[in-house]
């Protein structure tokens, strides 16, 4: 089962990926598992979609091929959808190492100005609440 942060990373991979298999009205056989499956073990990280005379949604296909080879659902988007398997020989991402460099750069918080609320607050709380003319003296 992947985390969020491992789908977002694979996600991002897979954005500049072609789509090298669609599920088409023939639906889901053994001669496409296969292809499917060789792919997965060679890439790992495959884009697939599913056409519009197809019996499947996009979501529906994706679970179905997922779940005969023991792949994960990375996202699935209008038409296509992502799968994810690690491979036995040719391992092209850690996601264990990943997690663990994603931890380690957790972004610090930015300092924000205080809007005009709270600088009134804050001038309310000194004593100096004396209001600004901006060089213009006010007229009596």
């Amino acid at each position: 089962m992947l985390t969020s942060k491992q789908r977002a990373f694979l996600r991002g991979r897979a954005n500049d990926y072609d789509t090298i298999f669609q599920v088409g009205k023939g639906g889901i056989n053994e001669n496409m598992l296969d292809q499917i499956d060789n792919a997965l073990e060679a890439r790992e990280l495959i884009k697939l979609r599913t056409l519009e005379n197809s019996d499947f949604f996009a979501r529906e296909a994706a679970e179905t091929i997922a779940e005969e080879l023991g792949a994960d659902v990375v996202s699935v988007v209008g038409s296509r959808f992502i799968l994810y398997r690690e491979s036995e020989k040719n391992k092209k991402f850690d996601l264990e190492k990943l997690c663990e460099i994603v931890e380690e750069k957790k972004p610090v918080k930015k300092q924000v100005k205080p809007g005009y609320k709270a600088r009134a607050k804050a001038k309310a709380k000194t004593g100096t609440d004396k209001p600004k003319t901006y060089g213009f003296k006010k007229k009596k």
